[in-house]
């Protein structure tokens, strides 16, 4: 049974590309933020429809319209197409969205120039800042970060224009904000939803054995949706160093999607086979969370480029909460979370040398890793506090609905 009042409160427009479960992957807390607004307001979720199930609870808290489009999430080339074929869809979903009559529109990507089309019905939007679209498909050459610097700027100083709250989730976001033109006053600092009780400390010794794991083997996991902004291929190459001195360690890749090609024909030129499992990608966050308490060490990590400098990875989060030591690359995003060796351990951007003296500080020292892994768990819990970051929200919300 629904929990929203579709007469007595004022209607909220959430705007994604995908469906509302998928949000929830990289933000378990999504649901308690929901289920917190929709106590004041009703909230009506756009996307694509997907394969997988509903998720019947989530949805007492809000109504799902779905965009007439179906995506395979397994599907780099799917995901592009349904991408330009949702810009083509944008005047028939301006239409059902005015015909909706909204207080606010809640607009959770940055695609280029949609918050810009989303405008032109008058409606209040608060634009979460997510991944900058511009720069993660033009910002690997210097002409095309030239390229992508213009729109996102253009985008932003369109923004000052309108009746707009841009919120941001850490403090290289805000800063990037300001740089680029948005008024300090239009800028709300909230972190992300990413804390959920989804992911929590398991007992993985069945699955560790059904992957074949020794109990000699150092095993390192990483996780997510292969892309080279990632940094997947250095650290594929750094592990056919590593493997070279500890013979005996086994990296652990769980995910897939976009980019599956090149990441195992370099797996295979690296003749990386026998110290290296794919799992594959695993949807369902419950049995991810059995995979990832499989390993001895996680790891998250964002190459050192401007797309995803500043990014906070769920990836990181979701380690963390597992109270495994999990080991990340010292970018802006990810060190306002982990303090070196305090609650989890960061590497210098693009060096070896501290990569693999971080990993063999863990190898050797694992009572005081486990240590900073409980540490890392009570840091997810009080960073990422749902509560307050609902509290922000309404807030937010209640500045722009009048």
């Amino acid at each position: 049974m629904m929990l929203f009042n579709k007469t007595s409160k004022p209607k909220l427009i959430i705007l994604h590309r995908y469906p509302p479960e998928f949000e929830l992957i990289p933000c378990p807390g999504l649901k308690k933020i929901y289920k917190m607004l929709s106590e004041e307001y009703n909230l009506i979720h756009y996307g694509m429809n997907w394969k997988d199930l509903p998720d019947s609870e989530l949805r007492k808290y809000i109504e799902v319209k779905e965009i007439p489009l179906k995506i395979n999430l397994k599907s780099g080339f799917d995901k592009w197409f349904k991408t330009i074929l949702y810009y083509f869809y944008l005047p028939i979903l301006l239409l059902r969205l005015k015909k909706e009559k909204p207080k606010l529109i809640i607009y959770r990507e940055i695609f280029p120039f949609v918050s810009s089309i989303l405008s032109l019905l008058k409606i209040p939007m608060i634009i979460e800042i997510t991944d900058w679209w511009p720069s993660i498909i033009l910002g690997s050459s210097k002409f095309g970060r030239v390229i992508a610097n213009f729109i996102e700027s253009l985008e932003v100083k369109y923004w000052t224009k309108l009746n707009v709250i841009a919120i941001t989730h850490n403090n290289f976001e805000t800063k990037l904000l300001l740089e680029r033109g948005m008024p300090k006053e239009k800028i709300r600092r909230i972190n992300l939803p990413m804390y959920g009780g989804v992911y929590s400390p398991h007992n993985s010794k069945d699955i560790r054995k059904n992957l074949k794991f020794r109990e000699n083997n150092f095993v390192v996991a990483i996780h997510g949706i292969i892309h080279k902004s990632k940094g997947y291929d250095q650290i594929l190459r750094w592990w056919a160093e590593l493997i070279k001195i500890h013979p005996n360690w086994k990296l652990l890749f769980i995910g897939g999607t976009m980019g599956e090609g090149w990441f195992r024909r370099l797996i295979s030129e690296l003749h990386l086979e026998k110290n290296m499992v794919l799992a594959g990608w695993i949807s369902d966050q419950h049995k991810l969370n059995i995979y990832l308490n499989a390993a001895d060490c996680l790891l998250a990590t964002r190459r050192n480029t401007p797309d995803t400098f500043g990014n906070t990875p769920s990836a990181l989060t979701h380690n963390l909460m597992t109270g495994k030591p999990t080991l990340s690359t010292g970018t802006p995003g990810i060190s306002e979370v982990i303090r070196n060796g305090k609650n989890g351990y960061i590497f210098k951007p693009g060096n070896y040398d501290s990569f693999k003296s971080a990993l063999e500080f863990i190898y050797a020292h694992p009572s005081k890793a486990k240590e900073v892994g409980k540490k890392g768990m009570k840091r997810v819990k009080e960073y990422f506090d749902v509560h307050k970051e609902a509290k922000d929200y309404l807030e937010v919300i209640k500045r722009l609905v009048i």
